[in-house]
């Protein structure tokens, strides 16, 4: 009986939750959060539930559900998944696993860090200057453009790599006070979601050859949405947390409940 429950689970999490979580993902995936600045789809709900699979399902139960989720949107809902399987990792799969390895930065910041300025270098010379001119891109203004960029890559590779996020944040985000709490788990979606961010739209901007002040636009169109979208997360997701803390239910390992 034993081996059979353990064969039910991932990572400590049912795979009946997961199963019935990435379903909840897949749903929410009809429903706009947020309009792309260049037109031609729109930021699922979805985005919220992925970014705190992890916090409720623990890192790879949250992953997998998260991907689960993503599989299902791009079917219901195409508009919010125009690049099909590929959306299923950029708008199913990396919230969960960003904002994952930010609440446990206090264990996994030399994956975290690495990360971070792999997405800064992305960030940087995607797509205006590699591939560039060859690939029919204008150069972009300059500082500019690297300023806008480095707004979601700096910021995320700082806190990461000092005690801001490798011991602050996640012990906020774990702590038994309620306004420490609400500011670790704000800290770490911001963050997150941060990272999130260049990986996720400039794939977009290479397929339909986006014109630097398109570019320009979208840089500037999210730098309220992530601050925004951590805030609104934090709030749904500490009742959900002391919620299930109370239910009785066998705790997930690095689930925050």
């Amino acid at each position: 009986m034993k081996e059979t429950r353990a064969g039910m689970r991932i990572a400590g999490a049912s795979i009946a939750w997961i199963v019935l979580y990435g379903a909840l993902c897949g749903v929410t995936a009809l429903v706009p959060i947020f309009p792309y600045v260049g037109g031609g789809g729109y930021v699922p709900l979805q985005n919220v539930f992925s970014a705190m699979a992890p916090l409720l399902l623990g890192p790879l139960g949250g992953f997998v559900a998260a991907v689960l989720g993503g599989l299902i949107g791009m079917f219901i809902a195409p508009a919010a998944f125009p690049l099909q399987l590929v959306d299923v990792i950029l708008t199913g799969a990396l919230p969960a696993l960003f904002v994952a390895l930010v609440i446990h930065n206090d264990r996994w910041w030399k994956y975290a860090v690495p990360l971070a300025v792999l997405v800064g270098i992305f960030g940087t010379l995607f797509p205006f200057y590699v591939p560039g001119p060859a690939a029919g891109f204008s150069y972009p203004p300059q500082p500019t453009q690297f300023l806008l960029a480095g707004y979601y890559w700096i910021i995320p590779l700082i806190v990461l790599a000092t005690p801001l996020g490798r011991r602050l944040f996640p012990t906020w985000a774990r702590s038994s006070d309620r306004r420490l709490r609400y500011l670790g788990i704000f800290f770490s979606y911001y963050v997150g979601m941060l990272l999130w961010f260049l990986p996720w739209s400039l794939p977009y901007w290479y397929v339909f050859k986006y014109e630097v002040a398109l570019g320009i636009a979208t840089y500037i169109g999210y730098t309220w949405w992530v601050p925004a979208f951590a805030a609104v997360t934090t709030i749904i997701t500490i009742p959900l947390l002391e919620a299930l803390s109370r239910s009785g239910l066998p705790r997930i390992p690095d689930a925050l409940w």
